[in-house]
């Protein structure tokens, strides 16, 4: 394990935004300007390509406009590969929330070879927020819907979620506990008769609420309601659906334990419901105060 100094996953005083020269610039730029009031932190706009005088021009005129060209803010443009190189700026700058946009669905054939943003979403050390649909006209986030999973990552996502949702004055926040039925399947039944195996499952169920709840008793949530729910299902198209059909602002999960690779794409890892089809803002926390799994 890393001996170095660890950073909780939140406040995020360091925001890195990648930025790229297509229709939605000035939504992302406009998102960014909110992101900066809401969180008071600096902004560090990342550009990767060949710099010319004229693009040059054009990104500091849209920087002045949205009011995002103060001395705290930085701009780096560099060549390279995209993922590659923003994930080494993010490093070198010690960022702690990197925004990029991203398409509600891709077609078959990006999502293999994976985008830009779906990639830095699989590959970033830091968290990382998707915005779906970039507005320059402000949107409020009113409901969140965050991982309640057992895992020891868990309480920093939801004290992340929580600590987004008081900053943003949003109204809800619904935490989900995802139970696997084909995990639960796969509890062997030579080891129980049907009643010790009936208890076990009961018992399971019992320790994870009751972990939920020690977290959020621990977590200064403000005004927030704060929702509960245990739904069965796959997990990542659950909560990624629940996300849907309840018009969330925000969905916040778990950074993945492990590399996603292109089986992971094929048979999903959890994450990846939400990355195929995103239903709404997508936040994964990556908490550098968590040990290694």
């Amino acid at each position: 394990m890393s001996t170095a100094v660890k950073k909780p996953p939140f406040p995020f005083q360091k925001i890195a935004v990648a930025i790229g020269f297509t229709p939605r610039i000035e939504a992302i730029l406009a998102e960014s300007r909110r992101l900066q009031k809401i969180f008071q932190a600096q902004i560090i706009f990342i550009h990767i390509g060949e710099k010319s005088l004229q693009q040059e021009q054009y990104l500091k005129h849209l920087l002045h406009r949205f009011e995002l060209d103060g001395s705290q803010h930085k701009l780096i443009w560099e060549q390279g590969d995209p993922v590659e190189k923003i994930l080494e700026i993010c490093k070198q700058e010690d960022v702690d929330l990197l925004v990029a946009g991203a398409l509600e669905r891709e077609s078959m054939f990006k999502y293999f070879m994976g985008s830009i943003a779906r990639n830095l979403c699989r590959k970033a050390k830091c968290s990382i927020l998707m915005l779906r649909e970039p507005e320059i006209q402000s949107k409020p986030v009113k409901r969140i819907v965050v991982e309640g999973s057992d895992n020891p990552k868990t309480v920093y996502t939801i004290e992340t979620a929580i600590y987004v949702g008081k900053q943003a004055y949003a109204n809800d926040v619904f935490v989900i506990q995802e139970q696997d039925a084909g995990k639960m399947a796969l509890i062997r039944t030579d080891v129980f008769t049907n009643n010790e195996l009936d208890d076990h499952k009961e018992k399971i169920v019992i320790e994870e609420v009751n972990k939920l709840n020690e977290i959020l008793a621990c977590t200064d949530c403000g005004g927030l309601r704060v929702n509960t729910e245990r739904l069965e299902g796959k997990p990542g198209y659950v909560i990624s659906n629940f996300a849907r059909e309840h018009q969330a602002d925000l969905l916040v999960l778990n950074s993945p334990d492990t590399k996603l690779n292109l089986l992971d794409r094929v048979f999903p890892h959890d994450i990846e419901y939400a990355l195929a089809d995103l239903p709404c803002d997508l936040m994964i926390i990556h908490s550098r105060v968590e040990t290694e799994l």
